[in-house]
């Protein structure tokens, strides 16, 4: 009788828990289907009286939002390249080398990642300027993978620390040199957390907006400055931000439906101890 009524509790609890988190998406599909009449009228309807696409017909016909969602996504995917190949690499050293002040600069790594990026935003754009590259693209792939790279390392380094070396030794004894000991024998089995982290890297950079709203100019400009774009002095469009909205998470949930079972392995895997 106690089992039973445990598991009733969970699963309240989970639906429960399942309802706030998914709310506000569902509140926002609704309105993006809703006409801009019924959004400011008086009467509240949870469910639009007459669904219409006209606010996703609008947003792709009216507006460069397909356009600044490509920047997005070559952004964010190439800073997954750049970020995850130095991360597993940075993360190789600390995880098999031992020299002095490894442990200092692993912590050295995380208390980067809490540095707010507010404070980097003038040094930042300085040497952007200086470079030629302000306002492109690529000052966002060098930010968004300065950023990211640190948190990753010290993540990574964790995940190295549970392949056991015995394998490299093994692979060394057969005649595997270094980079082959890395990329053929530590990094597949790496896979779960290679994934993991570098969809917290993918994540960051695609939600990202402070960097995003400085560094860029009409022509390199991200989704995440196009959605606040629609806020302005004199209106603010709440139907093309609730349509923009659902439109910038498709891709997130396509990536988590795809990599979700890796992703979840990987995430377990960083708090087994080695």
């Amino acid at each position: 009788m106690k089992e039973k009524k445990g598991i009733f509790t969970f699963y309240i609890l989970t639906v429960f828990f399942l309802v706030i988190v998914l709310f506000p998406f569902l509140w926002t599909f609704l309105t993006s289907l809703k006409e801009e009449t019924e959004m400011f009228s008086q009467d509240f309807h949870f469910l639009p009286l007459v669904p219409t696409l006209e606010s996703y017909r609008e947003l792709f016909q009216k507006t460069d939002f397909l356009f600044n969602m490509w920047n997005s996504l070559v952004v964010s995917a190439v800073t997954v390249v750049i970020a995850g190949v130095v991360s597993f690499m940075g993360g190789y050293a600390l995880s098999r080398y031992r020299f002095r002040l490894r442990n200092t600069l692993l912590y050295f790594f995380l208390l980067l990642y809490l540095v707010p990026n507010t404070l980097l935003l003038i040094p930042l754009y300085t040497v952007f300027n200086k470079m030629g590259i302000l306002y492109t693209p690529l000052c966002l792939i060098v930010a968004y993978s300065t950023y990211s790279i640190p948190y990753s390392v010290w993540l990574t380094t964790g995940f190295i620390n549970q392949v056991p070396y015995e394998l490299e030794e093994a692979a060394a004894l057969d005649g595997c040199n270094l980079s082959q000991r890395m990329f053929k024998i530590v990094l597949p089995l790496l896979k779960p957390a290679m994934i993991a982290s570098c969809s917290f890297i993918f994540i960051t950079s695609w939600n990202e907006y402070t960097y995003a709203n400085m560094f860029t100019n009409a022509e390199s400009r991200t989704v995440t400055v196009a959605l606040s774009n629609f806020m302005t002095q004199y209106n603010i469009r709440w139907d093309l931000i609730s349509a923009g909205g659902i439109i910038v998470v498709i891709p997130v949930i396509i990536m988590f439906a795809v990599v979700q079972k890796d992703l979840i392995a990987g995430m377990t895997a960083g708090g087994v101890k080695g």
